[in-house]
């Protein structure tokens, strides 16, 4: 079971992994994307996150757009200004 109360810093290694294609696990992105969050800061990165998915084209460059997203929420979730 994926876990529902991720810190900033859980939220921004696993989207980390995500763009470096080093996730822990096949379903990790999955996961977190599907998995709600108790805090509603770090949820509402996670909706974000799910929203851009159908921007990546795992066999191909991800949409330049949707990963300067993704860059700035870990850069929101790292500053500590979540």
């Amino acid at each position: 079971m994926w876990k529902k109360n991720m810190t900033a810093d859980d939220a921004a290694q696993v989207i980390e992994r995500f763009l470096r294609n080093e996730s822990l696990y096949p379903q990790e992105w999955n996961d977190f994307v599907d998995t709600p969050q108790v805090d509603p800061v770090i949820d509402k990165y996670r909706r974000e996150c799910e929203d851009l998915e159908h921007s990546f084209d795992y066999e191909g460059e991800p949409d330049a757009t949707a990963l300067a997203r993704l860059q700035a929420i870990i850069e929101r979730l790292r500053s500590g200004r979540v």
